[in-house]
């Protein structure tokens, strides 16, 4: 695979913030346009409030470069919104999560068929328990890969360095996200204030199909879900969070895009 490095990164990113934008706008009757808002999905159950302030979140995990490019938008004006922090995490090549290695969710399964036939795994995490909260796993390690937070610039945009993400029993490839207002910006990490979006980005199937099939993402004995089996996808209107996957060009990591329309006086269903 072609090696890239941190010039290459930003020329990419200046690349992408220069062509034309895609924001999901509609007119209104008087002629004035306005965002939609971006739909939430549900947090999962692999969230940790440990990421750090940072834009490269690889950590040198093996798998396809990625230059994870967000635009954010304040839906009551549809103008970028600077000052928010963006929360971005998921797995890695293999379909493991950082801080959660000793366990099996998410995890790589072991050889051979499971017991009682098709691998099924866990129902893909739009379950919720008693009060209406997302079931969660417990932490296993302090690792931290594929996790970070960036701010928001003047113009609302947010640039991480990453992979495409594989997948596991029970959901296609995926990657979380949170957005957070009213906090700030200490000893390398984000604290305080409070979630006003919390999402999911897709891939369209092409796109993670051909991801799927470079060496690093090779998986025996797990089918990969696709988007139209993904309950989250499907039920949770994924369908208005599919990233634009730009081709790539030259040495340079493909570039994903997505633009998020939120209301920064609201709280997150599922935020904290």
């Amino acid at each position: 695979m072609p090696a890239w490095n941190r010039r290459q990164f930003v020329q990419a990113c200046l690349g992408a913030f220069a062509a034309s934008q895609v924001s999901r706008v509609r007119a209104l009757p008087d002629g004035r346009s306005a965002c939609r808002l971006s739909a939430e999905q549900t947090e999962g159950p692999y969230y940790l409030d440990r990421a750090l302030l940072r834009q490269d979140i690889t950590e040198g995990k093996p798998g396809l470069p990625l230059s994870l490019q967000f635009e954010v938008l304040d839906v009551r004006t549809c103008r970028p919104l600077a000052g928010t922090t963006l929360e971005i995490w998921h797995c890695d090549a293999q379909g493991a999560y950082s801080g959660f290695s000793g366990m099996g969710g998410g995890m790589p399964p072991p050889p051979g068929p499971p017991p009682g036939g098709a691998l099924h795994g866990p129902p893909p995490r739009g379950d919720h328990g008693p009060g209406g909260h997302p079931l969660m796993s417990h932490p296993t390690d302090q690792l931290t890969f594929l996790r970070g937070v960036q701010i928001a610039d003047v113009r609302g945009r947010v640039a991480f360095r990453s992979i495409f993400p594989g997948y596991y029993a029970g959901r296609c490839n995926h990657i979380h996200l949170k957005l957070h207002v009213g906090g700030q910006a200490a000893d390398g990490h984000y604290r305080g204030g409070h979630t006003v979006h919390t999402g999911q980005l897709f891939f369209s199937e092409a796109d993670s199909l051909a991801a799927m099939a470079l060496p690093a993402y090779q998986r025996h004995g797990l089918e990969r879900m696709t988007l139209q089996q993904d309950n989250v996808y499907t039920t949770q209107h994924g369908d208005q969070s599919i990233a634009t996957l730009l081709p790539p060009d030259g040495d340079a990591p493909r570039i994903a895009r997505l633009t998020l329309a939120i209301d920064p006086t609201q709280q997150s269903r599922e935020g904290s």
